[in-house]
Order: structure tokens, then sequence, then C-alpha cells
């Protein structure tokens, strides 16, 4: 599917999105959102305002696979995340936590998403219809960032051998040693 992005195009995008980044990241920084309080009680990388971001957001896109494993939740998502979280490398990390404190910010929340209203202020409802617009989006950084949060939200989720097995498949492949 060609999108019309060729090489000079993915350049400037790359760019813009770096500044944008960069820019949203300091005013974060500068505003207070984005203090680094350590991890939230229980987690290794995830802060507090990071769980206040993806607890919604994995109750929105996991909500029917979350319902089909027994005793799973959206904190069982965010610790299937975090696993994930454990095999990325520092600079991929560093980069989805520039997203996080981003994604704290009214104005660059708007500017991606289409909403100011925060995650966790939002009906179900309402987040379905952010979700939607957002995936929808003829910005090439908002759909990078919407992509740059699902899919790690699917994979680390469906990483998870009781997860799996809700798909047809009986769970992640294991390593045989010959």
């Amino acid at each position: 599917m060609d999108q019309g992005l060729n090489r000079r195009g993915f350049l400037k995008l790359s760019a813009a999105g770096s500044a944008f980044l960069a820019t949203g990241s300091g005013l974060a920084l500068l505003t207070g959102c984005s203090s680094n309080d350590g991890p939230a009680q229980g987690y290794r990388y995830l802060r507090a305002q990071d769980l206040d971001l993806l607890r919604p957001l994995a109750r929105a896109v996991l909500g029917p696979a979350i319902a089909a494993v027994p005793d799973a939740s959206a904190d069982t998502a965010l610790h299937a995340f975090e696993n994930l979280l454990d095999g990325a490398m520092p600079g991929t990390r560093a980069a989805l936590f520039q997203v996080f404190d981003l994604m704290q910010l009214a104005p660059a929340r708007w500017y991606i998403t289409g909403t100011w209203t925060r995650f966790a202020d939002q009906s179900e409802a309402e987040l379905e219809q952010t979700l939607a617009h957002w995936s929808a989006s003829d910005r090439s950084l908002s759909r990078m960032a919407f992509k740059g949060l699902t899919q790690p939200l699917f994979m680390a989720w469906y990483v998870e051998p009781d997860a799996a097995r809700t798909t047809g498949y009986p769970g992640p492949p294991q390593k045989i040693v010959a």
C-alpha cells in the first residue's frame, strides 16, 4: 500500500517528528509533567503518570481480549507490557517514554489524538471515539504515535501464554535447546 511517502518525505517526517517530540518533552520537563519520580510501585519502568495514560488505553484496545482470559485486568496487560519493555533497548524505551510525556500535555495530546481530555477522564464511548479518530488521522505523526502505543500493547498481551491461547494458538513459541 503506497501512501506516497518517499525517502525525502520520510526524512522530513522524521525531522519534524523528532523536533515535535523534543519540544513536547522539553515543555513537559519544564512544566513538571515529566517529573521522574521513578517507577510506580510494583513496576520496573512504568511511572504513575504512564499507568494513568496506559490503563484506559489498554482497557479500550484489549477489552474483549482481556475479558477472554480468566482473572485478567488492565494491570495484567501493563505488567505484560513492562516485560516487553524489559527486553527493549534503552534507546527504544527512552523514545517510548518521550511519547508518554508528550501525551501528558493537553496541546500535544490534542494534536496527536484529536482530544484535549486525558484518557483517564474519558468515558468508554468517548475513548473508543478518540481511538477511532486517532487511528484514522491524516497526520503521519499521529498514526506513528497510535501504532507506537497500541502495537506494543498487543504484542505484550499476546506473548502471555494464557492470552495467546485465547487466539486459538497453543501459546508463544518455546525455545528448544539442541
